[in-house]
C-alpha cells in the first residue's frame, strides 16, 4: 500500500504503523522500568533529615507520576497505532476502501489501558478486571506490573503474579544500581566513620532484601502489594480464596520498614503461627506495611511520629482503601479480623474510621485510637498485653486519650510477664515486644489469642 490513495483520501503503510507501535510500546516500557529504579533509588538511598522527606514526598506525588504519566502516553499512543493498522489492513481487505477509521476504540477487545483506573472504586475495578479476556489481564500485568500489583479491586491473585515481576525489578536495581560504599582514607572529618558506619548498613539492608525478593519471584512468598517507592509491602500468608474462613489483616507497629520482613520472624511471626495452628487451611493473613510507619531515629519514630494525629490521618486511609479491597473477596459467613501491635492498632482503628470493617479487632498492647474514635456496631474488641513502658505512658497520660485498655469496648487481658510483677517490669520495652512474638514466654496469650479467633 503506497503513502497516496486515490480520491483525495489518505492511509499509511500498515507494516510501519506497527513499527512504530511498537517502538513506542518499547520506550514506555523502558521508561516505567526506569521509573521503578528511580523510586527504588529515592526511597532506598541513606539520607536523613527534613530536606529528604520534602524530596521523597515531592518525587512521590509530582515527579514519578509524571513519568508515569509519560509511559501512559506512550502506551495509548502505541495502542491507537495498533489500531490504526488493524483497521486500515481490515477496510483493505474489505474492498480497497480508502478512507481511514476515525482515532478510537473501534471493532474488537482492546487492550485495557492504565487510564481506564482513575476514579473507579475498588468494586468498579474488580468489575473491570473480572471483564477482561485472560490474554488481556496477561498482557496488563506484563506491561503494568507496578499497577496491577498495587491497584485495590484487582484480585489478589493476579496482584501476586505482577509482584513477582516488581519483585525482579527492584532485585535488578539493587544488583545494577546500588554499589557497595567505599571507605575513603583521605576524609578527615571527625564525623565521617560514623556517617559511613551507618551508610554502609544501610545499604547492607538493602542488599539483604535480594534474598527475600528471589523468593517472591520464585513463588515461594505472595506479596499482595510491593511499591518501595510508596513505602508498600503487604505478604499474604496462607491462602486467600472461595475456603477460607478467616482473613487476618495483621497491622505491626513503630518502625517496621520493608527490611523487617526478610526473616520472616518479624511481623509474620503472630499471623504466620495463627495461619499454621488452623489444620483446616481456613485462615489467611495480609501482614500490612501499605504506606509509610513511624520510622527513623527512635526519638522521631517514638515520640513524634506515632503520637501524630496528622501521620495516622495519611496512613489510615490506605489501610481501609486495602481493606476495602480484602472484603471484595471475603467469602460469604467468613470472618475478618484485624489485628494490630503498638502503633498498628491506632493505624486499624483510623481505618475504621475511614470506612473499614472487621468483625474482631485485636490489640497487642495497643497504642491510643485517634481522636474522634468510636467502636463500630458489631465489631468485638479484645486487648492483650503485658504490664509494659507504653501501658505506663498511657496510664499517666503521656501518650494519647483513649487506648485500648482504658476503653470499655475493649475485653481485656494482662499477663505475667516473665520477670515477675516488679517496679521494672511496668517500664519494659520488652514486654511491650513479647506480645507480638511467638517466643514460649508468651504462649499462654497466643492460646487466648487463638481461641478468640475460633470462636464464630
Amino acid at each position: 500500500m503506497g503513502d497516496g490513495l486515490s480520491g483525495g483520501f489518505y492511509g499509511a503503510d500498515v507494516t510501519q504503523l506497527r513499527q512504530l507501535a511498537t517502538t513506542m510500546r518499547t520506550a514506555g516500557r523502558k521508561l516505567d522500568a526506569q521509573r521503578l529504579v528511580l523510586n527504588g533509588g529515592v526511597a532506598g538511598t541513606p539520607w536523613p533529615g527534613p530536606d529528604a522527606e520534602i524530596f521523597r514526598q515531592e518525587w512521590r506525588t509530582i515527579h514519578s507520576r509524571s513519568l508515569l504519566a509519560a509511559v501512559t502516553l506512550l502506551q495509548q499512543a502505541a495502542e491507537d497505532l495498533m489500531r490504526q493498522a488493524d483497521e486500515q489492513q481490515s477496510a483493505s481487505a474489505a474492498g480497497g476502501s480508502s478512507s481511514v477509521p476515525s482515532l478510537g476504540r473501534g471493532v474488537g477487545s482492546p487492550q485495557p489501558r492504565p487510564e481506564d483506573l482513575p476514579g473507579k472504586s475498588a468494586a468498579e475495578v474488580r468489575t473491570w478486571w473480572l471483564g477482561l479476556a485472560d490474554d488481556q489481564q496477561q498482557a496488563f500485568i506484563r506491561d503494568h506490573p507496578q499497577l496491577a500489583g498495587n491497584t485495590n479491586g484487582i484480585p489478589f491473585d493476579a496482584r501476586i503474579e505482577a509482584n513477582r515481576h516488581n519483585a525482579q525489578a527492584r532485585i535488578d536495581w539493587l544488583r545494577n544500581n546500588d554499589p557497595e560504599p567505599k571507605l575513603n582514607p583521605w576524609i578527615l572529618d571527625s564525623g565521617y566513620p560514623g556517617r559511613f558506619a551507618a551508610e554502609y548498613e544501610a545499604w547492607h539492608k538493602r542488599q539483604e532484601g535480594i534474598k527475600y525478593l528471589q523468593k517472591v519471584v520464585d513463588g515461594k512468598i505472595h506479596l499482595a502489594a510491593y511499591d518501595p517507592g510508596q513505602s508498600s509491602i503487604v505478604e499474604l500468608l496462607g491462602e486467600y480464596n472461595a475456603a477460607t474462613t478467616t482473613v487476618i489483616t495483621y497491622v505491626p507497629g513503630t518502625t517496621t520498614n520493608e527490611a523487617s520482613f526478610y526473616d520472616g520472624l518479624g511481623p509474620q511471626a503472630v499471623p504466620g503461627r495463627l495461619v499454621q495452628a488452623d489444620a483446616s487451611g481456613g485462615t489467611a493473613a495480609f501482614v500490612y506495611k501499605g504506606s509509610e510507619f513511624p520510622d527513623g531515629d527512635p526519638v522521631e519514630a517514638f515520640l513524634v511520629e506515632a503520637k501524630s494525629d496528622e501521620f495516622v490521618a495519611a496512613s489510615a486511609p490506605v489501610l481501609a482503601a486495602f481493606q476495602e479491597a480484602v472484603a471484595l473477596e471475603l467469602p460469604p459467613q467468613a470472618q475478618a479480623v484485624g489485628m494490630g501491635h503498638s502503633w498498628g492498632v491506632r493505624n486499624l482503628t483510623g481505618s475504621e474510621m475511614e470506612g473499614a470493617s472487621y468483625s474482631k479487632l485485636i490489640a497487642l498492647s495497643g497504642a491510643a485510637m485517634p481522636p474522634g474514635w468510636t467502636p463500630t456496631p458489631g465489631t468485638d474488641y479484645t486487648s492483650y498485653t503485658y504490664p509494659d513502658i507504653l501501658l505506663t505512658a498511657e496510664a499517666n497520660g503521656l501518650v494519647g486519650e483513649n487506648y485500648p485498655m482504658r476503653e470499655p469496648a475493649f475485653d481485656k487481658h494482662v499477663y505475667i510477664p516473665p520477670g515477675g510483677v516488679t517496679p521494672l517490669e511496668v517500664y519494659s520495652i520488652n514486654n511491650h515486644s513479647l506480645i507480638a512474638t511467638t517466643d514460649p514466654e508468651n504462649e499462654e496469650a497466643l492460646a487466648d489469642i487463638l481461641a478468640e479467633i475460633r470462636e464464630r
